[in-house]
């Protein structure tokens, strides 16, 4: 049965894949800077049974109503290509206040994505989003995809570090 849902999710991604999605347009060209200061980025280990690493950055301080951006990436430490399945985006954010409480609201379609994810590449996603009230941030990512190996399936999610950020009032 699994693996019935897994072909017919492959064949909507296939067909869903013509165009890309006004997000995907949106986002497709925004890039953090590298080891910049006003950058958070963190990773998380890999265990030594999956090699991959994923990591998530967001800009340090910002501004409220000020539109910003979270990348997250899903690095393939090995040399091994690997045939993944996934949502429309492989990764889930999340960002919370201070409280602990979610203050975002994100979608995802089920539309199935197959993809070859090749060895040392990376797959990166962005997120865009606007937070009106000033406080202490912090945001997060999950990557959830399938591997399929010949007759072998295996369900992954990994979790990057959580990201801290501040909004300050605009004046």
């Amino acid at each position: 049965m699994k693996k019935l849902i897994i072909v017919i999710l492959a064949l909507l991604g296939l067909v869903a894949c013509g165009q890309p999605s006004p997000f995907e347009e949106q986002t497709a060209n925004l890039s953090l800077p590298k080891d910049d200061p006003a950058v958070d980025t963190t990773t998380v280990p890999t265990s030594e049974k999956e090699p991959f690493t994923a990591s998530i950055s967001v800009p340090n301080q910002l501004k409220s109503n000020e539109e910003f951006v979270v990348e997250a990436a899903l690095k393939n430490l090995s040399d091994n290509n690997f045939k993944i399945l996934h949502a429309s985006g492989l990764f889930y954010f999340s960002i919370k206040d201070s409280n602990g409480k979610g203050v975002n609201t994100f979608g995802m379609h089920d539309v199935g994505t197959y993809r070859t994810f090749k060895g040392n590449g990376t797959i990166t996603e962005h997120y865009t989003y606007k937070l009106e009230k000033p406080g202490f941030y912090e945001v997060s990512a999950i990557a959830k995809f399938t591997i399929r190996e010949v007759d072998n399936e295996k369900h992954l999610e990994l979790e990057t570090n959580k990201a801290s950020f501040e909004v300050i009032p605009l004046n």
